[in-house]
C-alpha cells in the first residue's frame, strides 16, 4: 500500500521511481515521499506520479516531467518563496524574520541572486548544474558573505521541490561544496593591527576632528556625535538612539538602554542590556554645548526641545526635519574627514570601538572591565556577564584618552 495515514491524521504517499526514470532524471534518491492533508489529495498525487512516469517513458522529455518548473526564478521568488520566507516557513528558526532581516534578504536577492538567475526558469537552472556552479563560484570570489547567498538559493530550490515545481533539487549537494573564497581570503590576509588604530593613528584622528570642527568642516552635531561614539565605546546604533532623558548631567551618568534599527525604529540593545556609564568630563562639556546649540536650532523650526528629543537628528532628502539619523550617518562623516586628511588610517565607528578596547587592554585595563563597559555578554569563553544597572565608572575610551593625554604631554 503506497498511501498510509500518519499520527497527525495526514496521508503519506511513498513510491519508488523505476530504475530507468531514476537514470533519466539523475535522481540521487529513488524515493517519492510526500505528505498530504486528505486521502483524496494523496490518491490524486499517486495517480499523477504514475501518469508522469508513463509520460516520461514515452517522451523521454525531462522537462515535461516538471512543467511547473517552467516558471522563472524571479517569479517563483517573488510570488511564492518570499511570502513563505516572511512567514518563517523556509528555515528552522522558531520565529519569523524581523522587518529589518526581511529587508536585508530582499537586498541580497536584488543585488546578487536575481542578477545571476532571475531570468532563467527553475527547470533550466535545476538541469544545468555546471552553469549554476560557475555563477556561484564567481560570486564566492567577490562577495564575503557568500554563505547567505548559498543558503537562499538552496532554500528556493528546496521549496520548489516541496511545492512540486521540480521533481528533485539537483543543486543541493553541489552548492554545499562551494567555499566562501572571499571570506576565507580576508581572514587569511587580515592582520591583527588592521583591526584597530595604533595610539599615534588615534591621536591623528583626534587632531583631524579638532581641525575640521574649528574650520567649520564639521558641524557641532557631527563633532558631538564623533566624541559620543568614541567615549561610550558603544555600538553606533546605541549612540543614534540616545535621547536627552538618557543623559543626567547632575549625576554625570549616561543610560544606554536602546538602539535604532536600519529604519530608524527604536529597539532594545543587543542582548536587551541596560547599562549606566559615567559621563567623561570632556564629553560632558561637548554635550552641554551641543544641547544648548540644538535647542536654538530647533526653535527656528518651532520645535521645543524636551526630554524625548534625540541627541542626533538630520533633515532628510524630502526636507523632513528632526529625523532620526540613518545607519551610515557617522560612517559618511568619518569618510569626509578621511578625504580632507588623506594620511589618516582607515577608520569606521566599529573600528573605533575595537580600538578603544584594544588600547585600554594594552594600557592595563582589566578584560572584565572592558567587557562590561562594551556590554559584551562574555569574556573569552569562561566569564558570563549579567549586565545589571551597575555604573561603569570608566569606559575603555575614557581610560585610553587619559593615557594618551599623559603620553602626548610627556608625563
Amino acid at each position: 500500500m503506497s498511501i498510509t495515514k500518519t499520527k497527525n491524521n495526514s496521508y503519506r504517499v511513498r513510491k519508488k521511481y523505476p530504475v530507468d526514470v531514476v537514470q533519466l532524471l539523475g535522481l540521487s534518491n529513488p524515493d517519492y515521499d510526500k505528505i498530504f492533508k486528505t486521502r483524496k489529495e494523496a490518491k490524486q498525487a499517486e495517480l499523477d506520479f504514475e501518469n508522469r512516469v508513463q509520460q516520461l517513458r514515452e517522451t523521454q522529455n525531462i522537462s515535461s516531467f516538471e512543467l511547473g518548473g517552467e516558471v522563472l526564478f524571479k517569479d517563483f521568488y517573488q510570488d511564492t518563496w518570499l511570502d513563505d520566507y516572511k512567514s518563517g516557513l523556509t528555515s528552522s528558526y522558531p520565529t519569523p524574520p524581523s522587518n529589518v532581516t526581511v529587508s536585508n534578504t530582499m537586498d541580497v536577492f536584488r543585488l546578487h541572486i536575481l542578477p545571476m538567475f532571475g531570468d532563467y526558469t527553475l527547470n533550466y537552472l535545476n538541469h544545468n548544474r555546471k552553469f549554476v556552479i560557475q555563477k556561484m563560484n564567481a560570486k564566492a570570489k567577490e562577495y564575503a558573505n557568500f554563505k547567505v547567498i548559498r543558503s537562499y538559493v538552496t532554500q528556493v530550490f528546496d521549496l520548489a521541490e516541496e511545492y512540486e515545481y521540480i521533481e528533485h533539487n539537483r543543486l543541493s549537494k553541489s552548492l554545499k561544496k562551494i567555499k566562501a573564497v572571499k571570506k576565507i581570503h580576508l581572514k587569511e590576509t587580515k592582520l591583527s593591527e588592521d583591526k584597530y588604530l595604533s595610539e599615534s593613528q588615534l591621536l591623528e584622528w583626534f587632531q583631524a576632528v579638532k581641525e575640521d570642527y574649528e574650520n567649520n568642516d564639521l558641524t557641532q552635531q557631527d563633532y558631538a556625535l564623533f566624541w559620543t561614539t568614541y567615549f561610550l565605546s558603544d555600538r553606533k546604533s546605541e549612540t543614534y538612539a540616545l535621547q536627552w532623558k538618557h543623559i543626567n548631567f547632575t549625576s554625570n551618568q549616561i543610560h544606554l538602554v536602546q538602539a535604532l534599527d536600519k529604519f530608524g525604529n527604536v529597539k532594545s540593545t543587543k542582548g536587551n542590556k541596560s547599562t549606566d556609564l559615567t559621563l567623561p568630563v570632556k564629553l560632558k562639556s561637548i554635550l552641554l554645548n551641543w544641547k544648548e546649540a540644538q535647542k536654538k536650532e530647533l526653535t527656528q523650526f518651532n520645535i521645543k526641545q524636551n526630554r524625548d528629543q534625540f541627541l542626533f537628528t538630520f533633515i532628510d532628502r524630502k526636507g523632513n526635519i528632526n529625523q532620526r539619523v540613518h545607519t551610515d550617518f557617522l560612517n559618511y562623516r568619518m569618510k569626509s574627514i578621511k578625504r580632507r586628511h588623506p594620511n589618516l588610517a582607515h577608520c569606521t565607528p566599529h573600528k573605533l570601538r575595537h580600538t578603544t578596547a584594544t588600547l585600554a587592554k594594552l594600557h592595563g585595563m582589566s578584560l572584565e572591565s572592558i567587557s562590561e563597559a562594551l556590554t559584551h555578554s562574555e569574556v573569552g569563553t569562561t566569564k558570563t556577564y549579567i549586565n545589571a544597572n551597575n555604573v561603569i565608572k570608566l569606559t575603555p575610551a575614557d581610560f585610553t584618552y587619559n593615557q594618551l593625554l599623559k603620553l602626548s604631554s610627556g608625563e
